[in-house]
């Protein structure tokens, strides 16, 4: 999700002199090069739980994710439902693009969504694994809109809020604040 005042992802730094915006294209260099991720704030952690499940209830309705804007180019028919920050198998952070047809990890990869067979709960909080024809370990992300992410991926794979088979037996929990200020992921 982007933040409409400055147009960057929520959960970014750019560092002095660079252009902000997606895709974070440093003055003169190419795409994706020159952005900075800054540690996940409470807001940050809280927005992308109620958007998460805002939009589990309305998929659970019939609904659609809705489109945004495109920072990207698109394909024909294809629409952007969002862009975020993601770390990729606990390593690095990137900017992921997700669209009706496919989800783009910047400087990482570009999968079909088809090619994704399997969405689950990943090892650690805030995360998901996804199974991916041709690669042979599961693709973890994790992120404050990763949540969100896995519900607009299983929206457009399955029609459903949840992946085939698995519908959490209790509520999802939410962050829990700190007298610090920041959140804690349940079971830590």
């Amino acid at each position: 999700m982007a933040d409409k005042r400055s147009n960057r992802p929520f959960g970014l730094a750019v560092e002095p002199g660079e252009e902000a915006g997606f895709p974070g294209a440093a003055a003169g260099g190419p795409r994706g090069v020159g952005i900075r991720v800054t540690e996940y704030d409470a807001e940050q952690l809280t927005a992308g739980f109620r958007s998460m499940t805002m939009l589990t209830a309305l998929v659970g309705r019939g609904g659609r994710p809705a489109a945004v804007a495109p920072t990207i180019p698109l394909r024909a028919a294809e629409k952007q439902y969002g862009w975020l920050p993601v770390t990729v198998d606990g390593r690095e952070r990137r900017i992921a693009v997700v669209t009706n047809l496919r989800l783009m990890i910047r400087g990482q990869a570009e999968i079909p969504l088809w090619a994704i067979t399997a969405i689950r709960a990943g090892a650690e909080p805030w995360s998901v694994a996804l199974t991916v024809r041709g690669r042979g370990e599961p693709l973890e992300l994790s992120g404050p809109w990763v949540p969100w992410m896995s519900v607009v991926l299983c929206a457009e794979l399955y029609g459903t809020a949840w992946p085939p088979a698995f519908a959490p037996l209790v509520g999802v929990p939410a962050p829990r604040r700190t007298r610090e200020g920041f959140c804690v992921s349940p079971g830590k």
